[in-house]
């Protein structure tokens, strides 16, 4: 069986993240994924819906979702597909953690891209020792939107921190910290 192009992708994006997809299902509108990974000894699981037609996504579909979250012990939701989300359905998303992913997002990896360093979600160990190198806060750390290409295929909720390494000819190998923030503040 051919898989669709939406399911390669998304299970593209899930190995990037570190997860593994052992569980597919189809349903009428849709193919349920549950990815899972090892953080620190502790299993992380998450539910993924992929809708088969693209359509407007509501807050009763994210509801569902979490339902279903809940159901699986998981602790991370994902929508792909949707055409687009109310207001309301981002609002809840976000407080549910879900993230939402339309249906037309990049087929490629931005990271195999020569323009674009290497980022990643940075340690809470890299981040305690950065914080008490410079004696400042997290907050006082340049910011990057939750909105970012990079910050997105990462998975990236606000609060977290992004390593961002960068080669250079001269200085060798240097590192950037940014503050993941819902908007530009």
């Amino acid at each position: 069986m051919d898989l669709p192009a939406i399911i390669i992708k998304t299970r593209n994006l899930l190995t990037m993240r570190g997860f593994e997809v052992s569980q597919m299902f189809e349903y009428e509108n849709r193919y349920a994924l549950y990815p899972t990974r090892k953080k620190n000894g502790a299993e992380i699981k998450q539910v993924v819906w992929i809708f088969k037609e693209p359509s407007v996504i509501g807050i009763a579909v994210v509801k569902d979702l979490n339902l279903e979250m809940q159901e699986q012990n998981a602790s991370i939701g994902m929508l792909v597909g949707g055409l687009r989300f109310t207001p309301a359905a981002k609002k809840s998303a976000r407080g549910l953690r879900v993230e939402l992913i339309q249906g037309n997002y990049a087929s490629f990896d931005l990271f195999e891209h020569h323009l674009v360093p290497r980022h990643r979600i940075a340690d809470e160990d890299e981040i305690d020792m950065l914080l008490d190198y410079y004696g400042i806060t997290r907050s006082e750390l340049p910011r990057i939107i939750r909105e970012d290409p990079a910050v997105k295929v990462l998975g990236a909720r606000p609060g977290q921190i992004v390593r961002i390494e960068r080669e250079s000819p001269v200085a060798g190998m240097t590192y950037y910290y940014r503050l993941v923030v819902d908007g530009a503040r």
